[in-house]
């Protein structure tokens, strides 16, 4: 079998005027354009280096560079902006207007590459790769462009813990397997300038101050390995704890049912039972979950009061389908109904500052006129239970067995370019 994934580059012509210098050095070599493909085999890899575009942020105006960094522009390097130096940043018609102090460079997109090492440090920030500056309908995108290896090392720790020595080794081993081929399914259906978010709207990525020694052996330890089912990369979910089962992911993602995403018994006793967020338990006044309901255009106005909760039904896992609220008004009695993870993002925490942990939960009203909710688990509950992963790898299973249980009847195989 063999797949052959052609990527695109967005590499344009584009105008470009320059001045004299402010801190920095013209400088007059070029750099080739980088050919960005792949292919699938089942051969192992030696390096395998396409590129990832991860969009680090909207209009920016300005950058703070923390190592000698080269100006790239139309593949020439224009210049060596030293350390410590600032640019500013203007969209300027469809182009870009970089300023140096009083000197000035105008084009369609630049790039920001290190001189002397694989780091670049901008805004306090490290990156391995390059940054790239685009102008995009009048909005300056930040992007940085790096291998897939190395964007997983920025990725390990801000999704999972590290714990202490080799303790989650294997599950670190396991998880980035299917963080790869999440972001490799991510660039084959990339959006047109960038491939993935840093943060939980795909993976969070923090670039090289969130790596770890372990965690970046991980990855080097399964390079190009992904996780396929039938020939081709699988889809991937993960969670933090999935409180005994796990979900199917017909009923929070997918119209269509997929073999090796449905609901499965975490262990006897439930692997992630030492997960912190295992149990949990949240209080909510009245009247806050009133005004959540009514912000959610579920209420006309926020002049109700709660008479009782009905859950009516459950998935097999036992996390919430369909939750009815009995509400009392002027008018008399009426009920409005939430479904699946919609109660997550409806009801909310306590704080109001991020939705509610799972919906695998029982609800009721206190004397006091409170809202109680006594919980299971944390996240959606597809795939893979990062807490589970990690208490496998603590009892000795090893990362093909802790993917095999998570994802059953999938294979792991190796990228070739």
């Amino acid at each position: 079998m063999k797949l052959l994934i052609q990527f695109y580059s967005h590499l344009k012509n584009h105008s470009l005027k320059f001045l004299p210098f402010f801190s920095f050095v013209i400088l007059l070599s070029s750099c080739a354009p980088s050919k960005r493909f792949t292919e699938y085999k089942e051969t192992s890899i030696k390096d395998y280096k396409n590129e990832i575009r991860v969009l680090l942020g909207d209009s920016p105006t300005e950058i703070k560079t923390g190592s000698d960094v080269y100006l790239i522009s139309q593949n020439e390097k224009l210049a060596i902006i030293k350390s410590g130096n600032k640019i500013s940043i203007e969209p300027l018609y469809q182009d870009l207007l970089i300023k140096l102090g009083s000197k000035n460079f105008n084009g369609k997109d630049f790039n920001l590459e290190p001189v002397s090492d694989s780091l670049i440090k901008v805004n306090n920030k490290r990156y391995r790769g390059k940054i790239k500056l685009m102008n995009v309908d009048g909005k300056i995108k930040q992007i940085n462009q790096l291998s897939l290896e190395d964007y997983l090392k920025g990725v390990m720790t801000k999704e999972m813990p590290v714990g202490k020595g080799n303790e989650n080794f294997e599950a670190f081993k396991a998880f980035a397997i299917a963080a790869r081929t999440y972001a490799l399914n991510k660039i084959f259906n990339s959006r047109t300038y960038y491939d993935l978010l840093p943060d939980v709207n795909d993976q969070v990525y923090g670039g090289v101050d969130a790596e770890h020694p372990i965690s970046n052996k991980a990855v080097d330890e399964t390079k190009g390995l992904i996780l396929t089912f039938k020939d081709e990369p699988a889809i991937i979910f993960y969670h933090s704890t999935c409180a005994g089962f796990t979900e199917n992911a017909k009923n929070v993602f997918t119209k269509d049912e997929i073999e090796y995403l449905k609901s499965i018994k975490d262990g006897e006793t439930p692997y992630c039972s030492i997960s912190p967020n295992f149990n949990w338990k949240e209080v909510i006044p009245e009247k806050t979950l009133i005004k959540r309901l009514f912000d959610a255009k579920l209420l006309k106005s926020e002049n109700y009061s709660i008479e009782k909760f009905n859950i009516k039904s459950r998935f097999s896992s036992g996390r919430i389908n369909e939750l009815e609220i009995i509400l009392k008004s002027v008018d008399g009695l009426s009920s409005v109904s939430i479904f699946g993870n919609q109660i997550r993002s409806i009801i909310k925490n306590q704080s109001g500052n991020g939705i509610l942990k799972s919906n695998n939960f029982i609800i009721e009203l206190t004397p006091e006129k409170n809202v109680e909710i006594i919980g299971k688990g944390y996240g959606h509950g597809v795939g893979l239970c990062q807490w589970g992963a990690i208490a496998q790898s603590r009892s000795g299973k090893s990362y093909q067995e802790i993917l095999s249980h998570y994802f059953p009847g999938t294979e792991i195989k190796k990228l070739n370019d």
